[in-house]
């Protein structure tokens, strides 16, 4: 305990703790969208993964000088001839800078979900794994900074290492940033703790990425253990087995679609209902209103042929990748995204559930369809008696020539007999369900 205290206090060990925190938080500040990640701890510690791309090579680049103190100082001969074991001595330096780390991260993980506890959020479990992830990847890669720093003492390791592990880790980050469900990703670039998750409170990493990180980063720790305390060629590469070995078994954990990579938070995603109206355990706090709406919603919907009997969150996992789920029972409630319906007022909200006649469009997100739009403008027009803006659809009602367009479509509606109209958004729901053309169902509602 004595070598300990000793290394605590002249090694970096407290600076690179102070380090961890300080940069985590300042980039947390600066990167995170918006709040949604303060409604549950899951999302709360996984919203550190972009940030890690600079604090994973600032602590990198800190642990690499740390393990060029011998060197620098001159004194490898003189510690190799005394009576002390080398690897006691190095392994306390290391004990000591990794585990002040490992505890700055465990410290900020649990700062963040003492953040969602304060502001009302949902609080689970399910950070667990995600926080041991971040923990063993940042405690990892210092004694590994370290062993590098002792076998490569040049004035260049440092700034090599501290780029080097920051275009590793940018280069993970843009290739799991993709634009489809079914694409697939890099099972290298899961090996690198950096994910850049959507603003969603009800997504996290599936089990298979959480076990498959937590493998090779515990490799790697053993693999720079063991390069930190060896002293002979031969046995700094038997020292790289451990490495390997896990890389090659967490490379078959790790998947390869994104839609295996982010799945929905099986705590936080768990549906509670008040009688028809559903929505995750995460937003259990405003059901008893969103209910409200809800049956009113299903009431007005009541005239058509095959009603919907529900009205349900989407907590799929690839909501905002993906066009919006479709079902003729179910009117899906979208939480996700900039345009969430849960922040809506209880009025803009019953207007985002009739338009479609209950079924969302079928464009994907960051998308824009002028004719599906005028669709969704009719339809929720037709079950409000009026006209109303959409909040989903800011451009449309706020642009004159696109809201002409709007006005007389429903003018050419509103122009058909009472049961030619139920008709027409009868047929016009049907396609929607089925994602036929934007313009096609257009011309359903407006023909003369």
């Amino acid at each position: 305990m004595n070598g300990l205290r000793i290394e605590l206090r002249r090694s970096t060990a407290l600076w690179a703790g102070l380090l961890v925190l300080v940069s985590s938080t300042g980039m947390l500040l600066l990167t995170a969208a918006g709040t949604s990640w303060q409604g549950n701890s899951t999302s709360a510690v996984l919203e550190l993964r972009p940030p890690l791309a600079y604090v994973w090579a600032l602590v990198v680049g800190l642990a690499v000088l740390q393990g060029m103190r011998d060197g620098r100082s001159g004194v490898t001969e003189l510690f190799s001839s005394t009576s002390r074991p080398g690897w006691v001595r190095l392994g306390t330096l290391a004990s000591a800078v990794a585990g002040v780390v490992a505890v700055a991260t465990g410290l900020l993980c649990v700062g963040l979900v003492a953040v969602v506890a304060i502001s009302g959020g949902f609080v689970s479990i399910g950070f667990v794994p995600l926080m041991v992830t971040v923990v063993l990847a940042l405690a990892s890669s210092v004694m590994l900074g370290i062993a590098v720093g002792r076998l490569l003492p040049h004035p260049l390791t440092v700034p090599v290492a501290l780029v080097s592990t920051f275009v590793l880790a940018t280069a993970a980050g843009q290739e799991l940033e993709v634009q489809s469900p079914d694409a697939e990703v890099s099972r290298l670039a899961l090996l690198a703790p950096v994910l850049d998750p959507p603003g969603t409170d009800l997504v996290t990493t599936s089990t298979s990425v959480d076990i498959g990180q937590i493998v090779w980063f515990t490799g790697l720790g053993v693999t720079a253990f063991l390069l930190l305390v060896s002293r002979f060629p031969g046995a700094r590469l038997a020292a790289l087995l451990p490495a390997g070995l896990a890389a090659v078994l967490a490379l078959t954990i790790l998947p390869n679609k994104i839609s295996d990579v982010l799945v929905t938070d099986s705590i936080a995603g768990e549906l509670v209902c008040d009688g028809p109206v559903c929505l995750s355990r995460a937003h259990e706090d405003r059901l008893p209103a969103v209910a409200a709406v809800g049956k009113e919603v299903l009431a007005k919907l009541a005239v058509l042929p095959d009603a919907p009997t529900e009205v349900r969150e989407d907590t799929s996992a690839m909501a905002h990748l993906a066009a919006p789920q479709r079902n003729g029972k179910i009117v899906y409630l979208r939480s996700q995204g900039a345009a969430g319906v849960l922040t809506m007022s209880p009025e803009q909200q019953r207007i985002e559930l009739l338009a479609g006649a209950g079924v969302a469009g079928c464009s994907t997100p960051n998308t824009f369809d002028i004719s599906e739009s005028v669709v969704l403008h009719l339809t929720a027009g037709y079950f409000n008696n009026g006209l109303a803006a959409l909040p989903s659809e800011p451009l449309m009602w706020s642009s004159d020539r696109l809201r002409g367009e709007i006005e007389t479509a429903w003018r050419a509606l509103r122009a058909q007999p009472a049961p030619e109209q139920l008709n027409r958004v009868t047929r016009a729901r049907q396609m929607l369900l089925a994602c036929n053309d934007s313009e096609g169902v257009l011309d359903v509602l407006t023909a003369a």
